[in-house]
């Protein structure tokens, strides 16, 4: 029985033993993560020996974001449980990704290879929305038009291929975003790859954001089809400068290209037209000089509307954010949402005014606030958690909301507006910052996609607002309705639209005192 006993405490010395070396050793290497952190991480030549095959890699992430997505269904109808639900299946995915191979996050700035095969996340912060040049991974992404960014984190951003042509590795998941990469494709081959000895150059019309991309993504689609020469849109653009004095420049080309990845490969206006403009208005016979064989047409193609999945494509395409757009876009979206906090539901109104009564016989009408509240179903309204996301061109709209709807919940985009028509024809940037107006509309068009319903009149803006809720819906039930429905939408009769408006509030305020 002393032989145990010396036997047991023997082997608890021991024990302790190795306890405390190996508590020595951890302790040892604590000051280097947190003098350093987490070490960077840069892609090796080749996955090692024991690792996964790519399609394992593949099917591994999928399941971890599937088997999250049945944990928390897709329709849970809380805005932060659906966050939450996000941030399980990001992590999870990257945590997959990084225990499987050191190769699952790149460091900012880092030259990425062609030849990439795998999915990868690229680390960034909030200060690359500052840089506005072409980053390294925008030069690749522009190259590999087939890769999607999937995640979005405070820390990094993920992608993935999809549809690789001559690969089985990634199988194509669904058929609408098969038929995306595939004119992806289409799109690219035609602007990279076609000669530049003729384009096919288009005028940015600079009338608005719906007339602007109709035209641009016109434009693209017959280029590919029926010119087989790339598209050259021309400059200025009133997103990327002023429209009154061509000031304020977000880049020196001030158009697409300030923002969007490059769409082509004939180089600058310089190139193409011999010379930059530097007036809006420049008529395209004005572009001469050069050996560049300019095509035009004013002819108008069907199906290229952003309703269309022909027109969305394109204009998916052509709007492929650069990273500091990316990130911009980002950390703008993350403060409105700290901001407004968690939601059940949201309703989208869009209040279009400004100079829709400078139109002559073309003129629509302002609508009181009510008309757009009155088509919100009452048990939304009714709901204390329920949250009106206000859309708008007029200061006046977000007044006359807060005053008359005082006990509704309203969120809205703090930036500078006009007043009603007092911004003139066709001024979209009241901030005198287009990249701010830019960003703001980029963030939109996702900001939108939390909410159900959709109340709007007659605007081309809408249509795209309307396209971006309902291609991202998912198993989310959306609805569109119209102030304007089975109404006049287009009468000389609303040139005075915004004088009837204001005494129509006058009323009111009167009859309630």
């Amino acid at each position: 029985m002393a032989a145990e006993r010396s036997g047991g405490a023997l082997m608890k010395s021991s024990n302790l033993l190795w306890c405390l070396l190996l508590m020595i050793g951890l302790l040892s290497i604590l000051p280097f993560f947190l003098l350093h952190g987490q070490p960077e991480i840069f892609p090796p030549p080749q996955f090692s020996a024991d690792a996964p095959s790519l399609k394992d890699r593949y099917i591994n992430s999928k399941v971890a974001i599937n088997a999250t997505n049945a944990q928390f269904p897709a329709d849970a109808p809380s805005l932060t449980e659906r966050y939450i639900n996000s941030k399980i299946a990001i992590n999870a995915t990257n945590a997959a990704a990084k225990s499987r191979s050191s190769s699952a996050l790149l460091h900012p700035g880092t030259v990425i290879r062609d030849d990439i095969s795998f999915p990868f996340c690229q680390a960034w912060s909030s200060s690359d929305a500052t840089n506005r040049t072409l980053s390294p991974f925008d030069d690749w992404h522009a190259r590999h038009p087939n890769w999607i960014v999937t995640n979005e984190t405070e820390d990094m951003f993920c992608v993935e291929p999809y549809c690789e042509k001559g690969s089985n590795s990634y199988p194509c998941l669904n058929d609408r975003r098969s038929k995306l990469i595939n004119d992806y494709w289409t799109y690219y081959n035609n602007q990279f790859k076609s000669s530049c000895d003729k384009v096919h150059y288009r005028s940015m019309w600079s009338s608005g954001w719906s007339a602007d991309f109709l035209n641009a993504q016109e434009g693209l689609i017959d280029a590919a089809n029926n010119f087989h020469a790339p598209l050259v849109m021309s400059a200025p653009w009133h997103y990327a400068a002023i429209k009154k004095d061509s000031s304020h420049r977000t880049c020196s080309n001030a158009d697409l290209t300030c923002y969007f990845l490059p769409y082509h490969s004939c180089g600058n206006l310089d190139d193409v037209c011999g010379f930059t403009p530097r007036e809006f208005g420049i008529p395209i016979d004005k572009c001469n000089g050069t050996h560049v064989k300019r095509i035009t047409t004013s002819k108008m193609i069907e199906q290229v509307e952003i309703w269309t999945e022909r027109g969305f494509n394109a204009y998916q395409f052509l709007t492929r954010k650069q990273l500091w757009l990316r990130r911009a876009v980002f950390d703008f979206k993350r403060t409105f949402r700290m901001k407004h906090g968690p939601e059940s539901d949201c309703s989208v109104i869009h209040v279009r005014r400004a100079d829709i009564i400078m139109h002559d016989k073309h003129a629509r009408k302002y609508y009181p606030i009510a008309d757009y509240v009155n088509l919100i179903p009452m048990e939304k309204l009714n709901d204390p958690n329920h949250t009106i996301f206000l859309l708008t061109d007029d200061a006046n709209a977000v007044k006359e909301a807060h005053e008359f709807y005082p006990h509704l919940r309203w969120k809205y985009i703090d930036r500078p507006r006009h007043k009603g028509s007092s911004g003139g024809w066709e001024n979209q940037t009241p901030s005198l910052n287009p990249a701010l107006e830019l960003i703001v509309l980029m963030a939109i068009f996702d900001l939108v996609q939390d909410c159900s319903s959709f109340v709007h009149g007659h605007s081309g803006l809408s249509d795209y607002i309307w396209t971006h809720m309902a291609a991202n819906a998912g198993n989310k039930r959306v609805t569109r309705l119209r102030v304007d429905e089975q109404k006049q939408v287009f009468d000389e009769k609303y040139l005075h639209s915004e004088e009837e408006l204001a005494k129509f509030l006058e009323e009111k305020r009167a009859s309630k005192e």
